[in-house]
């Protein structure tokens, strides 16, 4: 099931509380989900780690998983490192090529029980809506979900 309205992108976002991506085209997509009130989680090859905004610099996490600020207002963007999955999500906004899609539902979609399948824009693809739809999942694609957050 394709979802078109804006309508209908905020009632999945409203009954959402987890997400996760599953890589992203900039600092900007987590930092705007976290700021937006959803735990959010991502998956780097062989680990997850969780999105954390926080005021000062933490000495805590590798240098690597921290994003400044962007401005005076914004806290540092953090990715901590969890020692196993979330457990569970909601949505799995995916920002890779078609040919590692339906590895994704088989790894991460599925076993976190997610119900929506969100591809990032540009992505678009007719073989993974199939996949979504045999599999009782909701799937976006062509919406940024920064944006349907934001708005």
């Amino acid at each position: 099931m394709t979802y078109d309205t804006k309508l209908d992108l905020k009632k999945i976002l409203n009954a959402a509380k987890t997400i996760l991506l599953i890589d992203w085209p900039d600092s900007s997509l987590p930092r705007t989900l976290r700021s937006a009130g959803f735990s959010v989680f991502c998956y780097s090859p062989n680990h997850y780690s969780e999105v954390d905004v926080v005021s000062d610099y933490p000495h805590d996490v590798n240098q690597k998983n921290i994003f400044p600020p962007r401005n005076k207002d914004e806290g540092y963007l953090v990715f901590r490192p969890v020692e196993n999955s979330p457990g569970s999500v909601d949505i799995v906004n995916i920002y890779r090529p078609e040919k590692e899609h339906a590895e994704i539902i088989t790894k991460h979609v599925l076993p976190l029980g997610a119900k929506v399948l969100w591809l990032h824009p540009p992505l678009t693809s007719a073989t993974t809506r199939s996949l979504a739809k045999e599999h009782g999942l909701i799937f976006i694609e062509a919406y940024n979900i920064a944006e349907a957050v934001m708005h």
